[in-house]
Parts: structure tokens; C-alpha cells; sequence
């Protein structure tokens, strides 16, 4: 008998978006303005707005208004990358620096400690089995039908 169900899952999914959508909240800036935060201060600068978006399953439409608010806030620049001059990267300004450094650090700095808590066993074991779910699901996602597209709501 199953005692557990994707259910659960997601919703401790929903729990953890929520946590971030709280601490965006309290900085008062949009949740996706953050996520763009977190990734430039994690991964560095440089890259492009497009792979800040992939990396983080942003729309482009998205992706693009949380980028124009860094940049109208003076946060980030936008710089031809020297290799395609076509292509932009996206860097901090220095005030954009700091300002990350006190934003997101703090969230960081929790994240590491509570994932530190798990065991290195369960650390793999947690992502190896998100990563097998997304698998799974993007394979049964292929080919479904829905239904209720042909019903006016």
C-alpha cells in the first residue's frame, strides 16, 4: 500500500517556491527578479540573458521584464560579449554587487547549511531521484491528449 503520493511531492515543491517567494517578498522585489539574482551571484556574470532564463525554466517574457528591472534599478549592464558582438552578457553594476551580496548571501548561506544537514548519501540520493521525476515525467508528458482543450470554459 502506497503511503506516500506525487501529490505530497509537489506540494513540498509548492512549500519551498514558497519560502523563496517570501524572501523575495521581504526584499520587495518580483520573484523572478531574485531568481535572476541568485543565478548571477551563484554562477557569475557574463552570461547571457538567454541562458539565465534556460537555466531557470523562464519564459523569455519573463525573463526579459525581471532583466529590465535589474537594469532600470542600476543593478546590471548589459555588454557585447567580445566573441559575437551581437551577443550581450549580463554583468553587476557595483552597486549591483552589493546589493546582491546582501540580498541573496543571507538565502544562500541558509540554503547551504539546511542542505549541509542531510547526510552526503542523502544528498545524492535527493537529487539523483528529482532528476529521475523530471525524466519520468517529461517521457509520460509526451503524446498526451487533453480533453478539455475542446471544451469552451
Amino acid at each position: 500500500m502506497q503511503t506516500q503520493s506525487y501529490h505530497d511531492y509537489i506540494q513540498l515543491n509548492k512549500e519551498i517556491d514558497q519560502i523563496y517567494h517570501e524572501t523575495a517578498a521581504r526584499l520587495g522585489i518580483p520573484d523572478s527578479v531574485m531568481t535572476l539574482l541568485f543565478s548571477l551571484w551563484e554562477d557569475g556574470e557574463g552570461v547571457t540573458p538567454t541562458q539565465l532564463y534556460g537555466e531557470w525554466s523562464l519564459t523569455k517574457q519573463t525573463g526579459h521584464s525581471a532583466l529590465m528591472w535589474l537594469e532600470r534599478k542600476g543593478l546590471v549592464r548589459l555588454v557585447p560579449l567580445p566573441k559575437d558582438g551581437r551577443s550581450k552578457g549580463v554583468f553587476f553594476t557595483d552597486r549591483g554587487r552589493r546589493y546582491a551580496g546582501e540580498a541573496i548571501e543571507p538565502q544562500l548561506t541558509a540554503e547551504r547549511a539546511a542542505f549541509g544537514r542531510l547526510t552526503g548519501e542523502e544528498q545524492e540520493t535527493l537529487l539523483y531521484l528529482t532528476k529521475k521525476i523530471i525524466a519520468n515525467l517529461k517521457e509520460e508528458r509526451v503524446g498526451l491528449v487533453f480533453p478539455a482543450l475542446k471544451n469552451d470554459l
